[in-house]
């Protein structure tokens, strides 16, 4: 993304919308851009995995959010 925003992560979309409401929780905005199309996820039946983009300036702040929420990624 080139407007201010860097990847977090890359979660299936439960633990996406997880980490969405936690981050929301903290104050902390962010973005989310499905890695497969709706399309393709419709064809193949492959689980929905969506990536997460923050602020920079708020990219560590999250990370320690990220670690926090799942410690063994």
């Amino acid at each position: 993304m080139d407007n201010g925003f860097e990847l977090l992560a890359e979660k299936e979309t439960m633990w996406a919308e997880m980490l969405g409401q936690v981050l929301r929780d903290n104050g902390i905005q962010y973005v989310t851009i499905p890695v497969n199309g709706a399309g393709l996820s419709l064809k193949t039946g492959l689980q929905d995995r969506l990536k997460i983009y923050v602020p920079a300036d708020k990219k560590l702040q999250a990370t320690s959010l990220l670690n926090e929420l799942f410690p063994n990624d």
